[in-house]
């Protein structure tokens, strides 16, 4: 059976926090109206609170570019806490997820509703970029949904067999259609079919950076081939996005002494959207040291990433929200190109191209380091350049979201990274392809559907 729970609130959620409801009223029989304009189906998709907010976190808490004092650890939420040190059961006594589960696929609901509508829409007589953006939109956003779930609640792609259980595919907005888990392959096959149908209807450039665009889409077919460990194609993407949309930003035009230096939609900025969890905020997780560390002294990335508070201890501080897009309580969780530079690179690398790979490589951090102290970096060979490029890249994108998928397809290749938490005089560990590396599916979502639970 279907989770009515979850799309009960949706529905919910439609009435109270639409940032158009010029197409919700209750009517005198008390029924609610449809959407059925193009118009209307924007404004479902331009709800920035559901559409761009609360991307999955989880995967983030349970990443290691932090650590906790056992006070910090005290002052977060119990699912935060488990998440932290790996728990097998994070969700204890809760028996929802509020963001990372039901977040996702009410952005879903969202996308099918517009789907489903917008191919009724007669394109006679309208805009035939607003329909395309529109359709365009919302394949983008119900592929990026699943791809966000599929990284946490589905094993790494290339440690499982194509009939594993993947994350359940809701493509209608059918209120009675059952949920169920798909296969694997039939997840990795939809978002791809999603991310693909979205290209040919996006635009370049987009109106506003909190919807998808052209360079959107290949970006995150770039990210999806990467999880795939298909480099030919993640290269492929990431050319087709930077031959689009290649802008970078100098971090010596900032100011380091800002509260928040980095502005929200800066010019690497491709598409808008922000992780919700207060343990990413200033102030709630320390730094890890060996991270910090790694950065040059003329890396100001140093000092515009990070800040430290009155006992010295080191915090996130480079939110490419600038601190205050949509609500300050928000990390950045969308796509830039410094991203996508480093994914070619990579790819480049992988693919034996080395003067391409250090080409992209300098092109990003020679806009990092202080002016006139920058020597580009040089590789004689693939498993050189490939050091760099991953080195630079973990430094580059941190509390971002991608670190966890980084560290499943990474392991899954044999680069053995163990993560460690010391709690309370205690030591927790977290060995390569551990199967808590998914996480569990939500208590309730198990209880009314009767889905398999993850093993962990």
């Amino acid at each position: 059976m279907l989770n009515y729970k979850i799309i009960w609130f949706v529905l919910a959620s439609v009435v109270i926090l639409s940032c158009k409801k010029d197409w919700i009223e209750v009517r005198s029989d008390k029924a609610l109206d449809v959407p059925t304009s193009i118009e209307d189906f924007q404004a479902l998709l331009d709800n920035a609170i559901i559409m761009n907010e609360n991307r999955p976190s989880l995967g983030e808490i349970s990443a290691d570019n932090y650590y906790l004092t056992d006070v910090l650890w005290d002052s977060w939420t119990s699912l935060n806490r488990n998440t932290h040190i790996w728990t097998g059961d994070i969700f204890g006594d809760i028996t929802t997820d509020q963001y990372n589960w039901n977040g996702s696929y009410r952005q879903v609901f969202y996308a099918n509703i517009a789907l489903e509508g917008i191919d009724k829409v007669d394109q006679q007589g309208y805009n035939a970029s607003a329909w395309n953006n529109v359709k365009g939109s919302a394949h983008f956003f119900r592929g990026e949904a699943f791809l966000n779930l599929s990284q946490l609640f589905a094993k790494p792609y290339s440690l499982t067999f194509p009939d594993d259980a993947g994350i359940p595919l809701r493509l209608k907005a059918d209120l009675n259609d059952a949920s169920v888990r798909s296969s694997l392959q039939q997840t990795y096959d939809q978002i791809l079919s999603d991310l693909q149908g979205s290209v040919d209807y996006l635009p370049d450039f987009p109106l506003y950076k909190t919807r998808p665009s052209k360079p959107a889409a290949y970006a995150l077919l770039s990210r999806f081939y990467l999880v795939k460990q298909d480099y030919v194609n993640a290269l492929k993407y990431a050319d087709l996005c930077l031959k689009i949309y290649d802008s970078l930003l100098d971090y010596n035009t900032l100011n380091a002494n800002a509260t928040f230096p980095i502005p929200p939609l800066n010019r690497e900025v491709i598409f808008m959207t922000t992780m919700e969890n207060a343990a990413l905020l200033p102030g709630t997780h320390i730094v890890d040291s060996t991270l910090y560390k790694s950065y040059d002294i003329n890396d100001l990335r140093k000092k515009i990433l990070y800040r430290a508070n009155t006992a010295g201890q080191l915090y996130f501080n480079g939110t490419y929200t600038g601190g205050a897009l949509i609500q300050s309580s928000r990390t950045f969780g969308g796509i830039a190109t410094d991203e996508v530079y480093l994914t070619r690179a990579e790819c480049y690398a992988r693919t034996g191209n080395i003067t391409l790979a250090m080409n992209d490589l300098n092109s990003v951090m020679s806009k990092r380091w202080k002016a006139g102290t920058f020597v580009p970096f040089t590789a004689t060979g693939t498993s050189e350049a490939m050091n760099l490029i991953l080195r630079e890249r973990r430094k580059e994108t941190p509390f971002r979201g991608l670190r966890w998928i980084d560290l499943r397809r990474l392991n899954s290749e044999g680069a053995n990274i163990t993560l460690t938490r010391m709690i309370k005089g205690q030591l927790y560990t977290l060995p390569p392809n551990d199967p808590r590396y998914v996480l569990p599916i939500p208590p309730d979502v198990i209880a009314i559907t009767g889905m398999t639970q993850n093993k962990r």
